[in-house]
């Protein structure tokens, strides 16, 4: 059973055939206008990932999102990112204007400073914030960039995609230092780091999950240890921050994964409870009816 084919879009074909937009222009890089797509596309998708970064510039429009652990409404003038670690839902409030630029790790590989702007890019991070907020003349100059690029792959030349890579690059360094002014500054306490390394760990366990990394769901206390604090103290400090315990934050991505499952797969219940590292689909059933209302069987569509 190829688990990972059938849950998540492997590439930019898959990921642009599911949301019944645009064809793409390679196999590990492309580019699009908003007003390029095709009635077709999807309004709004099941919660899903994909094995793709994605730097979208919405210049007009709005939108519910679900990044990861985090939920934005996103508006007018917003830069926003994904990685393929990320969980992703979306819904279109309105009609949006912009690009979206979708690419593969194959297209940074041999490029290093490309390669190393990606992979440190804290916008790419599992429990970090994804959407920039960008200031007028900001925004005008991201648009500029986005059109460059834009042009260019869509032009005749025998080196677009060498082009692409280099004003990726730029767009890649502008963002960062965007990303930077807005959150980097920001003054993080002592908590909030705790939450985010939280957050960090839990995001990165149920994407092992989802490549078979791992034969059980890791516990509260191998969080607090990986952490160096006590089970009790990160207790404390998720609910006075959150509003809810570690146990209930953790169960409530294991949700997010088994509605994705029962989405997006056509796989058995009891072979999400195994994948999902539950002892039988008995468990499974019950953990989900108790904090859905209803049970997998119901909530499959």
């Amino acid at each position: 059973m190829d688990v990972q084919q059938s849950r998540y879009y492997k590439d930019i074909q898959s990921l642009l055939d599911g949301l019944k937009t645009v064809k793409p222009l390679s196999e590990d890089f492309h580019i699009h206008k908003f007003s390029d797509t095709p009635s077709t596309w999807v309004k709004e998708t099941s919660i899903f990932r994909s094995n793709t970064y994605s730097i979208i510039l919405l210049t007009k429009g709005e939108a519910k999102y679900k990044i990861g652990l985090s939920d934005y409404h996103i508006t007018d003038g917003s830069i926003y990112f994904q990685a393929p670690q990320h969980l992703r839902y979306y819904d279109r409030l309105s009609d949006w204007n912009g690009y979206v630029i979708v690419f593969m790790a194959p297209f940074f590989e041999n490029h290093p400073t490309l390669k190393e702007l990606v992979t440190q890019f804290e916008g790419f991070k599992i429990a970090s914030k994804v959407v920039v907020p960008l200031e007028e003349e900001n925004l005008i100059e991201t648009e500029r960039m986005f059109q460059h690029l834009y042009k260019i792959s869509y032009s005749s030349s025998n080196q677009r995609f060498n082009k692409a890579k280099a004003l990726l690059e730029l767009i890649m360094m502008q963002s960062t230092e965007h990303y930077n002014l807005r959150y980097q500054n920001q003054k993080e306490t002592k908590q909030n780091r705790i939450v985010k390394q939280f957050e960090q760990i839990v995001e990165e366990h149920l994407y092992d999950i989802t490549q078979d990394k791992v034969e059980r769901l890791i516990t509260i206390s191998e969080i607090a240890e990986q952490i160096n604090i006590n089970a009790t103290y990160l207790g404390e400090v998720l609910k006075k921050v959150t509003g809810k315990t570690p146990k209930e934050i953790l169960s409530d991505r294991i949700v997010l994964e088994a509605r994705s499952l029962l989405n997006n797969t056509d796989m058995a219940i009891n072979e999400i409870a195994y994948f999902l590292k539950f002892q039988d689909a008995s468990n499974f059933t019950k953990f989900f009816k108790l904090k859905t209302g209803v049970s997998p069987s119901e909530y499959r569509p």
